[in-house]
């Protein structure tokens, strides 16, 4: 079965900008007056790509009817240390936050260092920070191939740091039809948080490791994975999520602009977000801007936290 991916759409014309319905901001096109949205009422049966603009801002959506059931492979990224064992536990909060929003799919964990627990995670590869990006990102797609692909199934991705470059990297490799790939990959949305598209400052301080290596601006897996974000079967639909407080990668690295991304959304440093707050807070109110299709920033004073904007990000089809 081919999946036709629909590309998602702002609500520009409505006069709602960065409008998903699950607590992000919708803003008045004619003043600036902003409002917060809800989940909306659990009885409400109406599938949300059918609601008016008037019905979401109103906050008549909830997690329903669009893709709340799609599988979600959450991918961690770089291993700070040799103790950090379980990738699991990576992803605890945001998995139990995402299921008290409603989403329904089935998530997987993905580890890939030797020393990861494989209960409750999708091991790919027993590798360690000499193993290459670009290799874990063939593991990942194969990974995917076999489980969803090849029965005509799509899937999302949420990716923390390096993790966001093996997911590119899988895609890369794929639209690349590069030896070792499948021959589809099926991901309708990938949205990264924290990760360094342009090169981490890190990096810099730990040349004797691959992995630190490659996700340094200029190195041959950088030049291999391309300036543009690619494609899988069907079209992917990406969001970059950064934060201005970020002292590992920061935020014109995280969300850089004029590299095909839909979606664009940066922390401003008063909202107090570090890098590995991207992957874990999921509750509170904090300042950020958007962008739509590389147009200029426009700032919120009440955006979400990052786990519901990355949530909020893959979960529309045809609307974000």
């Amino acid at each position: 079965m081919t999946i036709t991916v629909r590309r998602k759409a702002a609500f520009a014309a409505a006069g709602l900008v960065m409008t998903t319905g699950l607590g992000l901001v919708a803003c008045d096109a004619t003043s600036a007056r902003e409002t917060k949205l809800s989940a909306g009422d659990a009885k409400t049966g109406q599938a949300a790509q059918s609601l008016t603009a008037a019905q979401i801002a109103a906050g008549s959506t909830r997690v329903s009817g669009d893709s709340a059931n799609t599988p979600v492979y959450l991918i961690r990224g770089y291993r700070e240390n040799n103790t950090d064992t379980n990738c699991a536990d990576k992803w605890t909060g945001a998995v139990k936050a995402m299921r008290g929003w409603g989403w329904t799919g089935k998530f997987h964990r993905v580890g890939y260092y030797s020393t990861d627990e494989p209960k409750n995670c999708v091991r790919i590869a027993k590798g360690s920070t000499d193993t290459s990006i670009k290799e874990l990102g063939k593991q990942l797609a194969q990974n995917i191939y076999e489980n969803y692909s090849s029965k005509g199934q799509s899937v999302d991705i949420i990716a923390h740091s390096m993790g966001g470059l093996v997911a590119r990297a899988a895609i890369a490799g794929y639209a690349r039809h590069e030896p070792g790939w499948p021959p589809k990959l099926l991901i309708q949305d990938v949205a990264t948080l924290g990760t360094p598209h342009q090169g981490a400052i890190v990096s810099t301080f730990c040349a004797s490791d691959r992995q630190c290596r490659e996700m340094g601006g200029m190195n041959s897996f950088m030049n291999w994975i391309g300036t543009r974000l690619p494609q899988a079967d069907g079209g992917t639909d990406w969001t970059l999520i950064a934060t201005d407080r970020d002292r590992a990668v920061n935020s014109t690295s995280a969300a850089p602009q004029y590299i095909g991304a839909q979606h664009r959304v940066r922390y401003a440093g008063i909202a107090g977000l570090r890098h590995s707050d991207l992957r874990t807070r999921v509750s509170g109110d904090y300042r950020l801007n958007y962008s739509l299709n590389d147009a200029g920033w426009r700032h919120i004073r009440t955006g979400a936290p990052p786990i519901r904007v990355a949530m909020d990000a893959i979960y529309w089809s045809s609307k974000w």
